[in-house]
């Protein structure tokens, strides 16, 4: 009879260790890929309810006419309301800051500087011809 050196037995355990971490390491992978989609979600959730509420916030203050944009701030939540009087009329532009998600709606001006949303003037894009206007990088003039 003759011995068994075990080498067989040796060479199937390595080969199952070695697919075993292969499996890890790509599991790890995609559990790092499917963070980042998280992680860029839940910004996006932020900026969109953050640009709502201001839109909602920006619709019950007091406006006055200005050249340009003329912006208002919510110092608590970092809420941006701005308000542009152009040829097509008036836009309100809600956000959470320059460089963040924003949303515009049509509004039109009521008496004693208020501001009423006009129906189905709700838009997640900047309506204006000249997108140089929709620009936010330059510092719109800010209000009280």
């Amino acid at each position: 009879m003759r011995t068994q050196q075990g080498s067989g037995a040796l060479l199937m355990v390595i080969v199952i260790l070695l697919m075993g971490t292969v499996l890890l390491h790509a599991t790890r992978r995609q559990l790092s890929d499917s963070l980042s989609l998280v992680s860029d979600e839940r910004r996006y959730i932020l900026e969109y309810t953050d640009a709502v509420s201001a839109l909602a916030w920006g619709e019950r203050l007091t406006w006055r006419r200005a050249e340009g944009w003329y912006c208002q701030l919510q110092p608590q939540y970092g809420w941006r309301a701005c308000v542009l009087n152009h040829a097509s009329g008036m836009l309100l532009r809600g956000d959470s800051g320059s460089g963040t998600l924003s949303l515009y709606r049509w509004v039109s001006s009521r008496a004693g500087g208020k501001i009423s949303a006009v129906p189905h003037g709700w838009l997640d894009y900047c309506p204006l011809p000249n997108r140089s206007l929709c620009d936010d990088s330059v510092s719109p003039s800010a209000g009280i």
